[in-house]
């Protein structure tokens, strides 16, 4: 009888020592939290992107005006306060569909349906525009710390990244590894890729083209930004904003599809904790408070 009392005493213990672990473990289980804190009012036409510039707290809205593929030439870039004000609606004009874009020193690059576009930080004028011949849909566009500027170009049977370096904007990267390539965030020595071809992030070393598999996000992959914590938040364009880390599953931080409202290539000012994300056919760009 002694032997079975202690038998149970010894069962209850280790069940009640579970417990406790669980409790522990799931009060400290890592939480994101995400905080609605302003929305542009009417004036966007269908805004794809979102730039943050840190010298001049300036934040760039690239807008289609037209459908994706449109080359209408009323797309435009517009200026924005980082509490949602329209300082410049049409900062800069003459665009076919504008997409992603990226600043480097005094000049602002942005993607226009088979070209790259190089404005004037300053007055907003095009100085240059560089075609790339055989390209279908250029989208995300970064920049390294040497000035090369690289481009995705997500159609899925032309699927590349292309470069300008030089003044020469030609295919840098494309091979089986790579379908349907969208957002882009340079890390160093690395390219980081959403591949929306098979819902991965991949990473590919500038030195070499090496590329790795770094997390599976495992649908569409439009905006792609670090959260400064080694992860990477994500937006899919049909309305799913995630945080992704090779470690643990997705984490869904929202998901606006149901209401038709789109998440398109979304912009994250680390030191502000700022997530900024245009909606696209809605007309708008939502700012939140992302803690993670």
């Amino acid at each position: 009888m002694k032997g079975f009392v202690y038998i149970l005493l010894l069962v209850v213990c280790v069940l009640t020592m579970s417990g406790l672990s669980q409790a522990v473990s799931e009060s400290t289980e890592k939480k994101e939290t995400l905080v609605r804190m302003w929305e542009t009012k009417p004036g966007l036409l269908v805004p794809e992107s979102v730039l943050y510039h840190k010298e001049s707290q300036i934040l760039f809205v690239s807008n289609i005006n037209g459908k994706p593929t449109e080359k209408n030439g009323e797309g435009f870039i517009s200026r924005l306060s980082l509490d949602g004000k329209i300082l410049d609606l049409k900062w800069a004009v003459g665009l076919n569909a504008p997409k992603g874009s990226v600043i480097y020193k005094n000049r602002f690059y942005v993607s226009d349906i088979d070209r790259l576009a190089e404005i004037d930080l300053e007055t907003g004028q095009v100085l240059a525009m560089y075609p790339a011949p055989g390209s279908a849909f250029l989208n995300d566009v970064t920049a390294d710390n040497m000035g090369n500027i690289y481009v995705s170009d997500m159609d899925e049977k032309a699927s590349a990244i292309w470069r300008l370096s030089g003044g020469k904007f030609d295919v840098w990267f494309n091979g089986p590894e790579i379908r349907s390539p969208n957002g882009l965030y340079m890390e160093e020595n690395k390219l980081m890729v959403g591949n929306s071809g098979d819902g991965k992030i991949k990473s590919i070393r500038i030195s070499d083209k090496a590329i790795v598999d770094f997390a599976t996000v495992g649908s569409g992959i439009d905006g792609l930004r670090p959260d400064g914590k080694g992860n990477y938040i994500v937006s899919d364009w049909q309305g799913k904003t995630s945080v992704v880390s090779p470690e643990r599953k997705p984490v869904l931080l929202m998901d606006t599809s149901a209401s038709q409202i789109n998440s398109a290539d979304l912009e994250y000012v680390v030191e502000k904790q700022l997530l900024l994300i245009p909606t696209f056919f809605h007309n708008t760009v939502v700012a939140y408070q992302f803690k993670s």
